[in-house]
């Protein structure tokens, strides 16, 4: 284990680096997680659901750093799901919290000046979380898509199209998700 890691850094040291973040202009959920995102911290605790109105829809931060070249990168992405004002809020606040990881795979195969266009494959794990009970969930998936970038030097920015399925075996989220989005943002590759 230890020499698969020092080969990775080394292999890793002689890549560029690809360093992006960016938030979800547009998202829905499908499934048992979507049933979730909605329900108030301070109806969980109390067991009324009128007793606040519903959780605020958030929106999700994504971040992460990929080694590669300009055509094929493998990196790592997390995302931390449905995030308002509100999330942090006791009353207010949604009872149920989410984020995710992936490893993702990108493949760039249309770069034409400073546009490209790539798709992305990335196995991912999401962490449910139950902000009023303090108990906990994993679901695993698979994370797929398109983009397009429009680099200006080191600098890019980009949009990308995603499918996440999402398979919880237990808790309240239990079977079947889907989220789609697309994510606008910056990305850094020197």
């Amino acid at each position: 284990m230890d020499r698969a890691l020092v080969l990775a850094a080394l292999v890793a040291t002689g890549c560029n680096a690809r360093l992006h973040a960016g938030y979800d202009a547009t998202a829905s959920v499908r499934g048992p997680l979507a049933n979730l995102q909605s329900i108030p911290r301070i109806a969980a605790i109390t067991g009324d659901p009128d007793a606040a109105p519903a959780a605020p829809e958030g929106r999700t931060i994504n971040a992460g750093i990929g080694f590669g070249d300009r055509l094929f990168q493998i990196g790592l992405g997390i995302r931390a799901n449905n995030i308002a004002t509100s999330t942090l809020d006791a009353a207010n606040g949604p009872q149920y919290l989410s984020a995710a990881a992936s490893l993702d795979f990108r493949y760039t195969f249309v770069r034409i000046k400073g546009i490209s266009t790539n798709i992305v494959l990335a196995p991912t794990r999401t962490l449910l979380v139950d902000s009023a009970a303090g108990s906990y969930s994993w679901g695993s998936g698979v994370r797929y898509g398109g983009g397009l970038q429009l680099q200006l030097g080191s600098f890019g920015v980009f949009a990308d199209a995603y499918q996440e399925k999402i398979i919880f075996g237990e808790g309240p989220a239990h079977g079947n998700s889907t989220r789609n989005g697309v994510t606008i943002g910056l990305a850094v590759q020197p």
